[in-house]
């Protein structure tokens, strides 16, 4: 008689497979997902489509986790990279090895042409990927902090995607984005409202991803991106947070991110992150330590 493990089996979605991965993210995530959303994130990304990788035995499927294709950069050099997401199990997969199987089936096919496999993670899922060889980097923490309102006039528009600079952190391992990965990022499929905003008498690359969030009537604005001089950017932040009202600013900041950590700031929440890189590799050295990394919020977010 075979074991609960020998019973399943792991095999590439297709199409055809749809309904049965939709239904299994929300089983494990207690909440609906759409066709609208699965062909957005997963079919549609400027960099390819994604794999998913379904478990099942005689009964039906018991697990998904879906590699999603991924740009990084590092020192100029294009690399290629692939993001663990969307995992999720059944009830009946409990104690049957069915979400390192479906790891393990997309560690293997990322491992050629080498690159990194990155996944952001709760702590439970942490200790699962360090099982499967990841490398646990220190947390991304996200700081909160006031920002004294200023007037100063506003564009908010897709437009403003067009002016987008990579990081000043070519030491750095950051996302490879640009005008077009930008708008696939910000689609209202996501299920989120961003706005890209710049200042409207400023001629230099600059700008600014965010979104609203409210708690107790009171609104922060989430900082998801932003580039060009400092001095533009606090300009901008301090504009955008008059005009919509807000008391506050979240972002990433600190080692692992693009922004540097302010003063009077204090921390709140954390991104995990996960790494898997080939040891032959010239960017492994970066990789695996937090120090090396530099970014930004639509890369953290869960939503991606």
């Amino acid at each position: 008689m075979p074991s609960p493990e020998q019973d399943v089996r792991v095999r590439a979605a297709t199409p055809a497979d749809d309904d049965s991965v939709l239904a299994v993210l929300a089983h494990g995530y207690g909440r609906a997902f759409t066709p609208e959303w699965l062909q957005w994130k997963h079919r549609d990304s400027p960099w390819g489509p994604s794999r998913c990788w379904i478990a099942e035995d005689d009964a039906g499927s018991l697990g998904v986790v879906f590699g999603l294709a991924w740009r990084l950069e590092w020192e100029g050099n294009d690399v290629p990279a692939w993001r663990l997401v969307d995992g999720a199990t059944t009830p009946r997969a409990q104690r049957r090895g069915v979400f390192r199987r479906v790891v393990a089936a997309e560690l293997a096919a990322a491992a050629t042409p080498p690159g990194i496999v990155i996944a952001t993670a709760t702590p439970e899922a942490r200790d699962a990927h360090v099982k499967n060889g990841a490398a646990a980097l220190d947390p991304i923490s996200s700081q909160h902090r006031p920002v004294m309102w200023r007037p100063a006039a506003v564009q908010s528009d897709a437009a403003v995607l067009e002016s987008w600079r990579p990081p000043d952190a070519s030491s750095s391992l950051h996302t490879r984005w640009d005008a077009g990965a930008l708008r696939w990022r910000l689609d209202p499929r996501s299920g989120i409202v961003y706005f890209a905003s710049r200042l409207a008498q400023c001629d230099r690359p600059h700008g600014v991803v965010h979104r609203l969030v409210s708690q107790h009537g009171l609104r922060t604005l989430v900082i998801t991106a932003q580039w060009g001089d400092p001095a533009d950017v606090a300009k901008l932040i301090a504009a955008l947070t008059r005009r919509d009202k807000a008391v506050s600013v979240l972002a990433p900041a600190g080692p692992g991110a693009v922004a540097k950590r302010a003063r009077l700031a204090w921390s709140r929440g954390n991104s995990l992150l996960c790494v898997w890189s080939d040891t032959t590799a010239p960017w492994t050295t970066a990789a695996v330590s937090i120090q090396g990394w530099a970014l930004d919020g639509l890369t953290l977010e869960g939503v991606i």
